[in-house]
């Protein structure tokens, strides 16, 4: 390979990274906005949503990692030019993001007994409990907007999911102001509204995508 056709090469790889990176960023970063306002609360507050997200995380986790084997097969059908094929894929993955999104939905159900018997203090249980529970119609969404970033990715059409990001940011900090504190004229929800705020934007995602 000639060092014009490396450069080539390396240019297009970097223009594919790195909105594939910021959006990465751009995900963990809503988590970081909930953390930071619901701070604002009390400690016990923050301590409640980060043990609720991780929670939530280290079970979502399982699905979005199968539904990235995607990425290969959907690339590899339309380089083929067979689109049929590519078609049928991101059908399966949405079956399979649909199906994945029962057996975490249980698995978030019964999050205060494990939160018990790992031992996390009794004050923190019960609002990391209401916040998981809240964020459980977020789960599906999320997994069907994985599918679609995914498909995306494959054809290397990223400018979208990060615009899409960047505006879920703006709407999750906004709707954490208000469900979480109870500004214009909505109850304060304190945790559990910082539940809702994530699961509303994770149901922007995918539509907006």
């Amino acid at each position: 390979m000639t060092r014009s056709a490396w450069q080539i090469e390396c240019a297009a790889l970097v223009k594919l990274a790195l909105p594939i990176m910021a959006t990465q960023v751009g995900m963990l970063f809503m988590g970081t906005v909930d953390a930071l306002m619901v701070g604002r609360i009390s400690g016990t507050a923050l301590a409640a949503v980060t043990l609720g997200n991780l929670y939530l995380w280290s079970l979502i986790i399982f699905g979005n990692g199968v539904l990235m084997a995607l990425d290969p097969l959907v690339s590899q059908a339309i380089g083929a030019g067979d689109r049929t094929d590519a078609r049928l894929s991101i059908q399966r993955g949405l079956l399979l993001a649909l199906a994945l999104s029962i057996p975490t939905g249980l698995l978030v159900l019964v999050c205060e007994p494990l939160f018990v018997l790992f031992g996390q203090p009794a004050e923190v249980i019960g609002p990391a409990r209401d916040y998981c529970l809240a964020s459980i119609p977020g789960i599906l969404p999320f997994l069907v907007f994985v599918v679609l970033r995914q498909t995306l990715q494959a054809q290397s059409r990223t400018l979208a999911i990060l615009i899409v990001i960047l505006v879920a940011n703006i709407l999750n900090a906004l709707a954490n102001w208000v469900l979480i504190f109870g500004n214009l004229g909505c109850p304060s929800l304190g945790v559990v509204g910082s539940a809702w705020a994530t699961t509303i934007c994770r149901w922007v995602l995918p539509f907006a995508l």
